[in-house]
C-alpha cells in the first residue's frame, strides 16, 4: 500500500531579525497535517541553510539506497527459497527453454553450489548426451567449480 503524502511536507519560514534588519533566521518545519507542524531546524544564514539542505538530500539518497538494497535482498531470498523447492528436472526444463546457450549457462550458474551439484548429477545421469542441450551441458560443465563455462 502506497502511503499518502498529502498533508506531509517540509516548509520554510523566514523569520526577520528585529535587531539586525538585514539578517533573518530560516526555520525548516515538518508539516504532518495542515493543523500541526514541528520545527526541525533553525539556520542563521543562507549558507548554513544550503549545507543543511544538502545534508538532507544526501540522507534521503542514503535512505533510498538502503531501501533498494533491502528489496534486492528480499528478492534474492525469495529466489533461493523457490530454488530449494524446484526439482533438478524442473530446473533442467527451464534451462532447455533458455533462448541461447549463454542464457542457459547464466541460469545454471546463478543457482547455489549445492543445487548446481544436484542438477548436474541429474542431467549427467538422466539426459541424453546425443541430442538437444544435453551435450552442450556435458561439454561446458566444469567439475571443479560446478559451473557451466563458455
Amino acid at each position: 500500500m502506497k502511503p499518502s503524502m498529502s498533508g506531509m511536507r517540509l516548509d520554510l519560514e523566514v523569520v526577520p531579525n528585529n535587531t539586525e534588519p538585514f539578517r533573518c533566521t530560516f526555520v525548516i518545519k515538518w508539516i504532518a497535517q495542515e493543523t500541526s507542524s514541528k520545527t526541525l531546524l533553525r539556520c542563521g544564514s543562507l549558507e548554513e541553510l544550503h549545507q543543511v539542505v544538502q545534508g538532507l538530500r544526501e540522507n534521503l539518497e542514503d535512505i533510498m539506497r538502503h531501501a533498494e538494497e533491502a528489496v534486492e535482498k528480499m528478492r534474492e531470498q525469495q529466489e533461493k527459497d523457490e530454488e530449494k523447492h524446484m526439482s533438478p528436472s524442473d530446473i533442467w526444463r527451464q534451462m532447455e527453454q533458455a533462448p541461447t546457450e549463454e542464457a542457459m549457462f547464466a541460469c545454471f550458474n546463478a543457482l547455489s553450489e549445492s543445487k548446481r551439484l544436484e542438477v548436474a548429477e541429474w542431467v549427467l545421469t538422466h539426459v541424453s548426451m546425443f541430442k538437444g542441450r544435453g551435450p552442450v551441458f556435458a561439454e561446458h560443465y566444469n567439475i571443479v567449480t560446478h559451473t557451466l563455462d563458455e
